[in-house]
């Protein structure tokens, strides 16, 4: 049975491990980016045809065990890729601006993530969206005055279309809420791995559509956000001597090098700061823990980004699930661990197809979420 150390919304207690960690009272979730009922991205991804019976009914019975062994959200990544009218048998590819029967979909899945209730301890979901923009609507191609996409579509026409996108989104899921009474949704995110000064056109994408996003997803009673990328690497992470020839607050901090980068953009731009830095975190180890080098990332963070006015509460959007059994749990025990010992750390869900574990290594239900959280005192 899951102990009250696993944290479903609720306050730990003060205690001390064998370690000698003095442990805080914290609020941390875990969750899983679900976006496929299996290992194969392109058949299994649901949304696009989540109309058929066969689907929506794996997708209900995977919620069910999800819920089960504990996550306490789930988070769901939408593609928006294909021209209007177009038909494609990867089905990870929804249409740009979302379709009639993609809106449909969405809102079913969210009326349907808000019915699961685990039959453990009887806590329920939250969900999570995030869009995200390639193929017909990749705005990292091209330019405004050329078009933007695989097929050059003009700078007003684009942004119509990612107009419409949101508004299709929010409209699928506004007022979806739970049976006692919550709000489904709790975060709707722009885009994902923003990453200032390494994405082509995403200053224009961001001045141009983030203000209005910020607006209507307030507007409709969830949190507007965007989520960044840290730099993972073992030997950054732990490059103490790194100097920032343009930013002297990375000093030492290399990690969150795009992190910085793109919070000074959105702050020079007088947009939005989210109320929690959310980011991916994926950690390439050599001979380091996985928890020296979480807890040097969240150090790193703290020192940082406080001098941007970005509040000390993080978010791990993303990261790792190695299928090897041991070093998944090191990873997930490691985010574990650096929440119990500080409160800044709130959540983390984990990544699954494609990729998950690796390059070419997916990951499809049944997950093993006890692996990332917080240590049972069984």
């Amino acid at each position: 049975m899951f102990s009250l150390l696993r944290c479903f919304q609720v306050d730990f207690i003060v205690v001390v491990l064998t370690l000698g960690m003095t442990l805080v009272s914290c609020a941390y979730e875990v969750g899983v980016d679900y976006h496929a009922t299996g290992t194969n991205f392109s058949d299994s991804a649901f949304i696009t045809q989540y109309h058929i019976p066969s689907i929506r009914s794996t997708v209900l019975t995977q919620l069910q065990g999800i819920a089960d062994k504990g996550a306490t959200f789930v988070s769901l990544r939408i593609w928006f890729v294909s021209q209007p009218g177009t038909t494609t048998a990867l089905h990870w590819e929804a249409t740009f601006p979302m379709s009639q029967q993609e809106a449909i979909n969405l809102h079913q899945y969210a009326e349907d993530v808000a019915s699961i209730q685990s039959t453990i301890d009887g806590h329920r979901l939250h969900l999570d969206v995030c869009l995200l923009w390639l193929g017909a609507a990749d705005y990292t191609m091209g330019n405004p005055t050329d078009g933007f996409g695989f097929f050059h579509i003009n700078a007003t026409e684009f942004t119509s279309r990612v107009d419409k996108t949101m508004d299709s989104v929010l409209q699928a899921v506004y007022n979806v809420k739970r049976p006692d009474g919550a709000l489904l949704v709790q975060t709707i995110y722009l885009d994902g791995e923003v990453m200032i000064g390494a994405k082509a056109n995403q200053e224009w994408f961001l001045t141009t559509h983030y203000p209005r996003f910020v607006q209507i997803v307030t507007g409709a009673g969830f949190t507007p956000a965007v989520y960044f990328l840290v730099d993972g690497f073992e030997e950054h992470i732990l490059q103490a001597d790194y100097i920032d020839a343009q930013f002297p607050a990375l000093n030492g901090h290399r990690s969150m090098y795009w992190v910085y980068r793109s919070l000074n953009f959105i702050k020079n731009q007088q947009l939005l700061i989210p109320s929690r830095i959310d980011f991916s975190c994926y950690i390439d180890r050599h001979t380091a823990t996985y928890a020296n080098l979480t807890h040097h990332v969240f150090n790193d963070a703290s020192a940082s980004l406080s001098v941007l006015g970005a509040p000390d509460s993080y978010g791990v959007a993303e990261t790792y699930y190695f299928v090897d059994d041991a070093q998944r749990k090191e990873c997930g025990q490691a985010f574990a661990i650096e929440a119990l010992s500080n409160s800044r750390l709130k959540r983390l869900s984990f990544w699954t197809t494609p990729d998950a574990g690796g390059h070419g290594i997916n990951i499809g239900y049944p997950f093993a979420i006890e692996d990332y959280l917080p240590p049972s005192s069984d």
